[in-house]
């Protein structure tokens, strides 16, 4: 049996709607980042923070208990 921690979080519609919303902004940060910046070690580390802040924005939503 999984650990607590380590199942799937389910999500309720609202929350659906609001991680792609979070979803659909970093696609745009990614896309200027991807235009505007030249490969370097500085941009490779600025995708990743950015992966980073997804994930726990993401994350952050998929915790909300319900009131």
């Amino acid at each position: 049996m999984l650990h607590e921690k380590a199942g799937f979080l389910e999500t309720n519609e609202e929350q659906k709607e609001r991680i792609e919303d979070l979803r659909c902004a970093f696609s745009n940060i990614y896309d200027v980042i991807d235009n505007k910046c030249k490969n370097s070690r500085e941009t490779s580390l600025a995708l990743t923070k950015l992966e980073e802040a997804q994930f726990w924005a993401i994350k952050g939503i998929s915790r909300e208990e319900e009131e």
